[in-house]
C-alpha cells in the first residue's frame, strides 16, 4: 500500500512503489493513484466525465486512457504491446519459413525492474532443458531465483486474490501452506513420462517454458514466445484462433521442432497465468474450469501428471 509512502524514493525493501517514477517502470502499488494523486480511482460512476475510472469501465469500455497506468490493474498487465496476428505467407497462401513476428513492440520497461515478477519470471526461463527424457537439476542458485520468484509472487494482488479463493473454499490452509503448493504444483521435478524414472520436466517447465521431443509441447506463455521470436529462435506461422479479452492460439517452430496450435494469454503478468492455471488446477484437476473476464467465457483445460502421487500440474492453456 502507499498509505504514508507517497513520494518516497525508490525503495527496494518493498514489491511496489509511490512516486511518480513508478508509472513508467511499471511497480506502482495498486492504491498510488488513489492515495497519491488524489484522483478518480474506484470512484463511482460520474456521467459528467468522458470517461471513468473504476472496474465496470473494463466492461462498459468508457474507461479513461490511464485506467490501467493510473489506477493499477490488478493482473499487472503490460497493455502497450502490438502484435500481427497473420503473420507472412507465401503466394500459394501457405506459411513461408521466414515468418513475421507476431510481437512487432512490447514496452520493455517492466521488465527491467529487479523487483518485479516479470524482471524474477525471466531470470527463471534459461533454468531448463527443454528436451523431454533428459534430466533436469535445480542449482543452489536457481533455487534461490525461484524462491525469489515465489516471495514476490505472493505480495501481488492477483495471487493474494487467488489465495483468498481457495482459502475461503478449503482447498489451502495458510499462506505458508499455499507457497509450498506452488513450489509442488508447478516446480517440483518429475518424470515426463510414466515409462520412465528420469526426472526430466516440472509444470513450469511444460506450460511456461515449453519442451520438445519430435514436437514444441507446453509453451503457453507470452513472455517465453516474444522472448524465444525476438532472439530468433522461434517462427511465427500466424494464428489458428483467438478470443477476447486478447487469448490466442497460435502455430510455430521453435529450435526446428513445430507447435501447431498453442494457446496463451498476451499481455498477462507471470502471476496472472500463475494463479488462474493454479485455480482451475485444484479446483477441477484433469477437467475444464470455466470462468469469466470482461464479459467473456473462458475455459481453462488442467492435467495433473497422474503417474506421480498428489497433484502436479502436467499441462494447462486456455481452450480455442
Amino acid at each position: 500500500s502507499c498509505t504514508g509512502r507517497c513520494g518516497q524514493n525508490l525503495n527496494s525493501v518493498y514489491t511496489c512503489q509511490c512516486n511518480s517514477h513508478c508509472v513508467s517502470y511499471g511497480d506502482c502499488c495498486h492504491d498510488y493513484a488513489a492515495k497519491c494523486l488524489g484522483g478518480r480511482c474506484d470512484a463511482n460512476h460520474d456521467s459528467t466525465k468522458p470517461c471513468q475510472c473504476n472496474s465496470h469501465c473494463k466492461t462498459y469500455n468508457d474507461c479513461c486512457p490511464d485506467y490501467d497506468q493510473l489506477c493499477g490493474s490488478t493482473d499487472n498487465r503490460i497493455t502497450r504491446i502490438t502484435v500481427n496476428y497473420q503473420g507472412k505467407t507465401t503466394t500459394s497462401g501457405t506459411s513461408d519459413a521466414a515468418s513475421s513476428k507476431f510481437f512487432t513492440s512490447v514496452d520493455e520497461t517492466v521488465f527491467l525492474n529487479q523487483t518485479n515478477t516479470y524482471y524474477k519470471f525471466i531470470a527463471l526461463l534459461n533454468n531448463y532443458n527443454p528436451y523431454i527424457g533428459q534430466s533436469e537439476y535445480i542449482s543452489a542458485e536457481e533455487q534461490a531465483e525461484i524462491n525469489s520468484f515465489l516471495d514476490a509472487v505472493m505480495q501481488t494482488e492477483v495471487m493474494s486474490l487467488a489465495y483468498d479463493y481457495l482459502l475461503t473454499n478449503g482447498y489451502t490452509s495458510s499462506k505458508t501452506d499455499f507457497q509450498d503448493q506452488l513450489m509442488e504444483l508447478w516446480f517440483n521435478l518429475y518424470s515426463r513420462s510414466s515409462s520412465s524414472s528420469v526426472l526430466d520436466s516440472s509444470g513450469f517447465e511444460h506450460v511456461l517454458v515449453g519442451e520438445q521431443k519430435s514436437t514444441v509441447s507446453g509453451f503457453h506463455n507470452w513472455i517465453q514466445f516474444y522472448i524465444e521470436e525476438k532472439n530468433n529462435r522461434l517462427n511465427y506461422y500466424g494464428y489458428i484462433s483467438s478470443k477476447e479479452p486478447d487469448i490466442i492460439a497460435a502455430k510455430f517452430e521453435w529450435n526446428g521442432k513445430m507447435k501447431t496450435k498453442g494457446s496463451f494469454f498476451i499481455g498477462v503478468s507471470p502471476e496472472f497465468d500463475m494463479a488462474i492455471y493454479t485455480l482451475c488446477a485444484m479446483t477441477h484437476p484433469n477437467s475444464i474450469c470455466s470462468f469469466t473476464i470482461q464479459g467473456q467465457t473462458i475455459q481453462i483445460q488442467t492435467w495433473d501428471i497422474n503417474h506421480k502421487s498428489g497433484l502436479q500440474i502436467g499441462s494447462a492453456y486456455p481452450i480455442l
